[in-house]
């Protein structure tokens, strides 16, 4: 039984990165997503997107996630040289969230539905430490 739950969360990460990669692909985006992440300071991120020399790190977070050490995790990175930052999660668990955190720190959050389509509910804007 323990089994099937990690290999759940684990579909539920891989559904929400393919996601990211769908939706950032189609506005002619790099998207990178290394097998076991990016080393960001002392902390990881998921993945990394790139477009017109701006460059975004990615937090997924599945249903059972914390967000709270996502939003560390961004907030590493964008000390440590990203432009802007986006936490991913499912469209659930976004509505639930209040915005006012993502909007007064920069970090951008984004819903994805279950057909897989991407939403931006708090636009991702240029941080500099």
């Amino acid at each position: 039984m323990k089994d099937n739950i990690f290999w759940v969360a684990g579909l539920r990460a891989d559904f929400l990165r393919k996601s990211v990669q769908r939706y950032f692909k189609s506005k002619g985006c790099e998207v990178f997503f290394p097998k076991g992440g990016i080393h960001v300071g002392n902390g990881m991120i998921d993945g990394e997107v790139y477009e017109r020399g701006i460059r975004m790190a990615i937090e997924l977070k599945s249903d059972n996630d914390d967000i709270l050490r996502g939003l560390g995790q961004l907030l590493e990175a964008l000390a440590h040289g990203y432009d802007e930052a986006l936490l991913v999660t499912s469209q659930a668990r976004a509505e639930r969230l209040d915005t006012k955190a993502f909007e007064a720190s920069g970090i951008g959050l984004a819903s994805v539905n279950s057909k897989g389509e991407l939403k931006l509910i708090v636009e991702p804007k240029i941080v500099k430490f």
